[in-house]
């Protein structure tokens, strides 16, 4: 299990502007910095994917790009383990809109995870 950090987070987000356009800055580093402290007290991979996603994809501590940067770095955890979400982007887009407007938890969240992963072949 490789621990994340909030600089490895940051630079997720920026590759996500630069990628995918958007305005770049941090609104909250303190969330960032307990979102990490409670990924790397965790070692369940999909509990800690559904944390990141939840804090970033609710809690916004990013002007612009949680959603995606949210998504990315719970793909990253996942992807330690040799894990992807296997589901189409429409839902994936309509999961993250109920995620960033606080209709989804992150029990549901840990759930719908468990439901998508897929193991990657070797």
């Amino acid at each position: 299990m490789e621990h994340i950090t909030v600089e490895k987070i940051i630079e997720i987000h920026d590759e996500v502007i630069l990628n995918y356009e958007g305005t770049s800055g941090i609104l909250s580093e303190a969330t960032l910095d307990y979102l990490v402290y409670r990924l790397n007290r965790n070692k369940r991979v999909i509990r800690r994917a559904a944390l990141a996603l939840h804090a970033i994809g609710s809690q916004h501590p990013f002007i612009d790009g949680n959603k995606r940067t949210a998504l990315i770095v719970s793909e990253n955890i996942l992807g330690q383990e040799r894990l992807y979400l296997e589901v189409g982007d429409d839902k994936i887009v309509e999961f993250m809109l109920g995620v960033a407007s606080y209709r989804t938890g992150l029990d549901e969240i840990e759930k719908w995870m468990k439901n998508h992963a897929e193991r990657m072949e070797e």
